[in-house]
């Protein structure tokens, strides 16, 4: 991993921490390794941030604001328009895409989705408040905006679903490869826009299917 030397000492250490959190997992980074990594020493690494989970939260602060602010420029521009797709289905374009597909050159994207999708399933307390504290006001106006369009379905069960959306989202950072093992080669995980296209379709269909609180459990699932 080559680092520029113009590069400030913050700003190196942030990126070779998210590089191999999303590499190696959370876990098992250790500060030193990071600092080891970057070439600088434990005095700085305490001067700028004070610990491995406060340069992990300075990750989250970093990127977390731009793509939020890019699914919400999207959201604003969600409409019913002839020719365009159905307005279910430009919500959830403009909540995934930002997180499922990136530019060439945009590494640093790409890298923080996987350690977020890791963290979340390595580091369930920590994950849980980064995620809400960065997260959560933006998912709820998606959430908002879908019920607008969807006021057949009561806020539990559109809760639940929008809920399998993000384990969708995350499962397929997380593990992108599965789906080629699983269908022999049939689907290609490195075709973004593809797998944004057939998530988008299925969680459109499964939104807006009839509800399900009618029934009891058991009838649901006899």
């Amino acid at each position: 991993m080559s680092v520029s030397g113009k590069t400030s000492t913050p700003s190196r250490i942030l990126d070779v921490a998210e590089a191999m959190f999303a590499e190696h997992g959370y876990r098992a980074v250790s500060l030193r390794s990071i600092l080891r990594e970057c070439g600088a020493n434990i005095a700085a690494a305490h001067y700028h941030f004070g610990s491995k989970q406060q340069i992990l939260e300075a990750i989250f602060v970093r990127r977390c604001a731009i793509m939020n602010g890019e699914r919400l420029r999207l959201l604003a521009a969600c409409k019913a328009a002839p020719g365009r797709p159905a307005v279910v289905e430009q919500i959830l374009d403009a909540f995934l895409r930002p997180s499922l597909v990136w530019p060439d050159d945009d590494s640093g994207t790409r890298r923080f989705m996987r350690l977020r999708a890791g963290v979340a399933y390595e580091r369930e307390e920590l994950a849980r408040n980064l995620i809400a504290q960065h997260f959560n006001e933006t998912s709820r106006r998606f959430i908002e905006a879908l019920a607008k369009v969807l006021p057949q379905i009561g806020m539990e069960e559109l809760y639940f679903r929008f809920h399998f959306l993000l384990g969708a989202q995350y499962y397929t950072l997380l593990n992108p490869n599965r789906i080629s093992d699983l269908s022999g080669g049939l689907c290609d995980p490195a075709d973004a826009e593809k797998a944004l296209h057939h998530m988008v379709c299925s969680f459109a269909a499964a939104l807006s299917a009839p509800s399900c609180m009618s029934r009891s459990p058991k009838e649901a699932t006899a």
